[in-house]
């Protein structure tokens, strides 16, 4: 995508530099344009060396050297150019400046002449200053343009010294929030995931576990909140702390549910609400008889006393209705069309995603299909299985978005 990306006077904006980084490290086309109070903080030949295409500064809009032999007006070019306008960090005085109108820069001049595009907005600032009375009033102007996606700051330490909220969010997560958070996308339809391992403890100190870290689970969560639906991930105990990027996302939802037990009676809990129920997460088959103290290693013997644990996904089988749609997740030593029969036969579903994996213990040195950003997986319907297809867990969540729309492409 070619975004525009906008940097003010906020002593952030020094992360616009890791920010637009990463942004063209994902294949993006990244054009910068900077404020007179961003220029206090930064200097705009860094950005030359990071793969920026162009930088513009507050009043190149007068400057014909930066227009091609058929453009005319600097603003309304690189309005036309970008798919998206993102202002990050945003500035107080920005901010107000855009909720008034006023276009006395190259910047102000783009965000009038954005048309019907999308443009996020993620402000950054002191505590007292995020909190004026008139900031909000700007604040809340702003939200009712529908193209505007407003990303609220975090809350933290400040530069200032100060701890609250204006707090710019990680790099990591700004990156995220910006290829997921679509304003013009809204689907009005809930989505549940269940991503990462689930935890069997056995007394306060062990646990049971498995190495699945939820990456698949965050990269369906993505596809899904870039098409405009509601996402609530349950994450379990070994959830990938990235998760977390999404919680700005006015469309996301996360529940920690370390256990088993946990994930039940939040899918209990949530699936008659929901439209679509997505189960990546690698969820404990077994449970300990656990006990509230330590047991020591003589007191042991040769066993330890466990039970299965509840079938999650047979439950919301049960509970399901016509107009929902359920995804499981198969992850199995065998991948063959014997096991994944059987298992669509036990719990048919309407799709199942089989793969292989291994965790790097027994018999083979290398994890496998946990912890990756790629694999090979079977498509799985009650009369057919397709595969392997080789697909990274991005692309396999887009395709999922695209199987729930009814234009499958496997």
């Amino acid at each position: 995508m070619n975004y525009l990306l906008a940097v003010t006077g906020s002593i952030a904006s020094y992360k616009s530099f890791d920010v637009a980084r990463q942004l063209v490290k994902n294949g993006h086309h990244v054009k910068v344009i900077l404020t007179s109070g961003a220029l206090e903080f930064i200097k705009p030949e860094t950005f030359r060396y990071l793969g920026i295409e162009a930088t513009y500064l507050p009043q190149d809009d007068f400057k014909p050297e930066h227009l091609q032999l058929k453009e005319t007006v600097l603003h309304i070019e690189l309005a036309k150019w970008a798919d998206k306008l993102i202002i990050a960090p945003l500035s107080a005085n920005t901010l107000n400046r855009l909720a008034l109108g006023l276009n006395n820069d190259l910047l102000g001049s783009v965000f009038l002449a954005f048309a019907q595009k999308p443009i996020l907005l993620f402000p950054a600032m002191n505590t007292h200053m995020w909190d004026n009375a008139r900031v909000q009033e700007h604040v809340e102007k702003l939200k009712q343009q529908f193209r505007i996606g407003f990303i609220n700051p975090v809350s933290g330490l400040l530069a200032c010294g100060d701890i609250g909220s204006g707090k710019f969010p990680d790099v990591s997560a700004v990156v995220d929030l910006i290829e997921t958070f679509e304003p013009l996308k809204k689907m009005a339809k809930k989505v549940i995931i269940t991503a990462g391992a689930t935890a069997a403890p056995l007394d306060p100190v062990r646990y049971m576990t498995n190495p699945s870290s939820g990456k698949m689970g965050m990269a369906i969560a993505g596809s899904f909140l870039k098409a405009g639906y509601d996402v609530t991930v349950l994450a379990g105990h070994q959830c990938l702390p990235e998760i977390e990027n999404f919680k700005g996302h006015p469309h996301f939802k996360l529940e920690k549910t370390a256990t088993t037990e946990l994930i039940k009676q939040a899918a209990m809990r949530l699936f008659p609400e929901a439209d679509l129920y997505i189960s990546t997460g690698a969820i404990a088959d077994i449970e300990f008889d656990a006990v509230h103290t330590k047991i020591k290693k003589e007191a042991m013997g040769q066993s330890l006393p466990f039970h299965q644990a509840a079938d999650i996904l047979k439950e919301i089988l049960k509970l399901q209705k016509p107009h929902q749609k359920v995804v499981s997740f198969a992850a199995e030593t065998e991948t063959t069309s014997e096991v994944f029969t059987e298992k669509m036969n036990r719990k048919p579903v309407d799709l199942m995603i089989g793969n292989k994996v291994a965790n790097g213990l027994i018999g083979q040195a290398q994890v496998e299909g946990f912890q990756s950003h790629d694999g090979q997986y079977f498509v799985v319907q009650k009369n057919s299985i397709k595969g392997p297809i080789s697909l990274t867990k991005k692309a396999l969540g887009l395709k999922l978005v695209e199987w729930f729309e009814g234009q499958p492409s496997w």
